[in-house]
């Protein structure tokens, strides 16, 4: 499959989104395309897909079996098995093979249980699972993935990657997007990063994107919301979203969720925000090695409600923050 000089802009007289896009698919190829928000990743993810028609330039080779996953799927009226069999037979699958591979897909992502469950009283992570399975019932020979990872639980992200490498394996084509700068790092066969509405080759250093850190209290768990949540020390719910969003991120916490206390907001290299984790990763590792030949694990000192007391876990938790993120605090805002 071959993208020569596309070009696309929303209307006649606007700018183009894109410039002349030139890109080569071939069977076999797990490709990452890169940039900031706004630079017209999800346009040319759609047009890869087939979704939006290029308004100059041309495609030829596109795979009669291609599938798309969004970012997020929307609060559908069906019930997840009702749905997937539908899609199923859209794609041209008889009754009984959508049958079956809906209930194999939703089980293998952990997700079989939800399958009377109506799509709209999902959570996000689980409708998310619901938006891969989909795409997947076919078995696509060009699978496009746009921001697909978002929202999914751990299992979830690294059964994806799975989902992602087979593909590949068996001959199929995969172009996907994501925040994580070392997702499928070691897998893909060439990434790009797309600026000035061109594709340009890029390096790991090119997805180690801003972002901003917005450490939040008494935030459920998992996050529901817009950017990646994961939960530290003392009950602290970090939320890590890109530059360009943290502005609408903070207004709908402020002004909706009211019972949420912003601690903290600044803004890190993801390189940075990589080396952290890591380093959380290993520390975690070594405690609980230091656990098991301690037999009797440490237990924290709660007072009345089941909350902490003292100022030491909340320094303890800052001071980590500092030294994962490898630059100070910038400010402290309250609501």
């Amino acid at each position: 499959m071959r993208l020569s000089a596309v070009g696309y802009r929303y209307g006649w007289r606007a700018p183009w989104v894109l410039g002349r896009v030139d890109l080569d698919l071939q069977p076999g190829d797990l490709v990452r395309i890169g940039g900031y928000n706004g630079y017209g990743k999800s346009t040319l993810m759609r047009i890869i897909a087939g979704a939006h028609r290029p308004g100059r330039g041309a495609i030829t080779g596109r795979p009669q079996n291609v599938a798309y996953v969004p970012g997020q799927l929307p609060p559908l009226p069906f019930k997840a098995h009702d749905y997937l069999r539908h899609l199923g037979r859209i794609h041209g699958l008889s009754g009984d093979v959508a049958e079956e591979r809906a209930l194999s897909w939703l089980e293998r992502f952990e997700a079989l249980s939800y399958r009377k469950h109506r799509i709209g009283d999902l959570s996000r992570g689980t409708a998310q699972k619901v938006a891969i399975i989909q795409a997947l019932l076919a078995e696509p020979d060009l699978l496009i993935l746009d921001e697909a990872w978002t929202s999914l639980d751990a299992f979830g992200q690294q059964t994806l990657d799975e989902v992602a490498r087979e593909t590949t394996r068996r001959g199929g084509r995969v172009v996907f997007v994501d925040h994580d700068p070392q997702r499928l790092a070691d897998d893909a066969t060439a990434a790009y990063v797309l600026r000035d509405g061109l594709l340009h080759q890029a390096s790991a250093v090119d997805f180690e994107m801003p972002l901003v850190l917005i450490d939040l209290e008494n935030a459920p768990d998992p996050w529901p919301g817009p950017g990646r949540g994961r939960m530290l020390a003392d009950e602290v719910m970090r939320i890590e979203v890109e530059p360009d969003g943290s502005d609408r991120l903070l207004h709908e916490i402020l002004s909706v969720h009211r019972g949420i206390h912003v601690l903290s907001v600044r803004t890190v290299d993801g390189r940075a925000v990589e080396a952290g984790k890591q380093q959380q990763a290993g520390k975690q590792q070594q405690g609980a090695k230091q656990g098991r030949q301690q037999s009797v694990p440490k237990q924290s000192e709660r007072g009345a409600g089941g909350q902490e007391r003292g100022g030491q876990g909340r320094a303890e938790h800052q001071q980590s923050a500092v030294a994962r993120a490898s630059v100070p605090q910038q400010s402290r805002r309250q609501p």
